[in-house]
């Protein structure tokens, strides 16, 4: 690799702050739309798209990341709470806007009164939503195999026995949810799934209620499936730039016929708060459990799990710092960790540090963290919590 140092430069502090600050997450709006603007082209019109903007959008901003995808061909927003739906309203966004998640009776008369559609997964749900005393727009989500949210066959002649009852509720959808797309290339059970949604497809079709939008596609498959993505399409994790799985992007290659470039729009940085040396024998850390072997260099980063940085990745994670690869060493504690810079050149306090995304011609992936700590991406780009600044461009 090259390890030319005249490639490796330093980011530019100004006088005011010459430290910048101390956690920031960059989010790149420019990738949050090519990305958005790819999954189109896979999306034939009159199909809609929907682009899931729940969890502040995945950790990259509800706003940045709502206002990117629409530009790029998103038709429809989906959150899961109404807390997230009334931002987009406050923020001028008149977009359709879909509530994923539940929905008490209070907050669907909001929902109602914001032109804001709801989901409701139970017999309950339905009976909250009628609460409302006003016209809304629902969309049914039925169970097929993920035995989360849904209703059930057995529940659907009650269903429609209360939707009579309260003709304000104008059932708009039909949603379910794959339990086993993304963690296999054998979609056997995905598309039992898919025969047990017509099922309930028929029984609205014979209830009369034929013109009723179907969605059940995530992001796995709507990359694997182009043609059964039904009336609309939902895609979360890809329309961030990141894969559902290894196994997805495997399926696709071998049967997609077509390709895709995704964008990771997300970088995670600190500052190298304090640069320290370590004599050989000596420890780092809780519990001494890192020990230098020989005189060390130690750089101290303000973060650690209460951050949203996992105790868990310290000894097995690495940083990049002036374009190498550091290790982080010792326990993370709950505001600081360190990391072993030895060999990296020149590191001072002030120097940036990326904990995600690339620096020079190195990366850090999400996928790299999540195999560290044995999780999921969604998890690890989901992590950072409020104490970080986020800035987009």
């Amino acid at each position: 690799m090259n390890r030319d140092r005249k490639s490796r430069r330093q980011p530019r502090h100004t006088a005011d702050d010459p430290a910048g600050s101390w956690l920031t997450i960059e989010v790149d709006s420019r990738a949050l739309n090519h990305n958005m603007t790819e999954l189109r082209r896979l999306v034939a019109q009159p199909t809609r798209l929907m682009a899931v903007v729940k969890a502040n959008a995945y950790g990259h901003g509800l706003l940045v990341a709502s206002r990117a995808f629409l530009a790029g061909g998103a038709d429809v927003l989906g959150v899961h709470s109404w807390r997230e739906a009334e931002s987009l309203r406050l923020a001028g966004l008149d977009c359709p806007v879909i509530v994923l998640g539940p929905t008490n009776s209070n907050e669907a008369g909001k929902a109602a009164a914001a032109k804001v559609e709801i989901t409701a997964a139970s017999l309950p749900a339905i009976a909250w939503a009628a609460e409302c005393g006003q016209e809304l727009r629902v969309h049914l989500k039925v169970e097929t195999g993920v035995n989360r949210q849904g209703l059930t066959e057995v529940e659907m002649p009650q269903v429609l026995e209360d939707l009579a009852t309260h003709p304000q509720l104008k059932v708009v959808g039909l949603s379910s949810h794959f339990a086993d797309i993304e963690d296999t290339t054998d979609h056997d059970f995905a598309r039992s799934q898919m025969e047990r949604f017509a099922v309930y497809r028929d029984i609205l079709d014979q209830a009369g209620m034929k013109s009723v939008e179907t969605h059940m596609t995530c992001s796995a498959a709507t990359l694997l499936w182009p043609g059964v993505h039904g009336g609309m399409a939902r895609v979360g994790i890809s329309a961030y730039g990141i894969w559902p799985s290894r196994e997805t992007l495997v399926s696709f290659r071998q049967d997609a016929g077509t390709t895709i470039d995704l964008k990771p729009a997300l970088t995670w940085k600190c500052r190298v708060s304090q640069v320290r040396h370590v004599p050989a024998g000596e420890t780092v850390g809780y519990g001494r459990a890192w020990k230098a072997m020989t005189d060390t260099t130690i750089a101290v980063l303000p973060l650690g799990y209460s951050d949203g940085w996992p105790r868990a990745l310290g000894g097995r994670a690495h940083v990049l710092v002036r374009g190498y690869r550091a290790p982080l060493v010792g326990r993370i504690c709950m505001n600081l960790c360190m990391v072993d810079v030895s060999r990296v050149p020149g590191v001072q306090a002030g120097d940036e540090v990326v904990l995600l995304g690339r620096q020079a011609d190195e990366l850090i992936t999400a996928e790299m963290l999540a195999d560290h700590l044995g999780t999921i991406a969604y998890e690890i780009i989901t992590l950072p919590g409020d104490t970080w600044n986020r800035v987009s461009f």
